[in-house]
């Protein structure tokens, strides 16, 4: 046996920032359209995890023979220190009415976003982030009193659907800085908008 391939470089990721988002308007075959995009302050928090990995394993011969893969489904959850009422009219697709008062309703639907953020790596560079499609669901609310000298803070958490493109099937787009070629010059506008990737022809 040869020498194994030297491992990439590790290093854990220790921060959470500049989380944006930006509406997805179109999202069809033949054509890809996101809006403008919007800084959502007071990320705490953000886990992605799968919700339908599971194979559909087909067996024959005695042996597994065949394997599919279902469409990507990933539950999203972003804790913030606090959400702002005009950021939960876009995500949730409430209104604020003319006061100045959100109101929510039962025929609100939310829209789709991509949402983009980068995370502080141990080694002081960052991984950066996108998902491409995904749909918010009801906001947790958490409200409590103050007990003596004793503060509490409530914060709020988000819980996302996302799914991949009607477009090009794509869902997450990932990048750590000074790694594969993705260089800091990169890292530095890879959130001023929807990432959208580069590949080589074969030749």
């Amino acid at each position: 046996m040869g020498t194994p391939t030297a491992s990439p470089t590790v290093s854990s990721t220790i921060g959470l920032k500049n989380m944006v988002i930006a509406p997805l308007m179109e999202d069809t075959e033949e054509t890809l359209t996101y809006g403008e995009l919007q800084l959502v302050a007071g990320a705490i928090e953000a886990s992605i995890a799968p919700e339908n990995s599971d194979p559909d394993v087909q067996y024959a011969d005695d042996i597994e023979f065949d394997v599919v893969y279902p469409d990507p489904e990933l539950t999203f959850t972003t804790q913030m220190a606090d959400i702002a009422l005009a950021v939960q009219e876009m995500i949730f697709g409430n209104k604020i009415d003319d006061n100045g008062v959100l109101v929510r309703s039962a025929g609100d639907k939310p829209p789709y976003f991509a949402v983009g953020f980068k995370s502080e790596k141990a080694n002081h560079k960052y991984r950066y982030v996108w998902l491409y499609k995904v749909r918010a669901k009801p906001v947790t609310e958490n409200y409590a009193t103050k007990e003596g000298t004793t503060i509490t803070r409530q914060t709020g958490q988000v819980e996302w659907t996302a799914i991949k493109r009607t477009h090009d099937g794509q869902y997450q787009a990932i990048a750590d800085e000074s790694e594969n070629g993705f260089t800091p010059e990169k890292g530095k506008t890879f959130l001023e908008s929807v990432y959208e990737p580069s590949f080589s022809l074969d030749p």
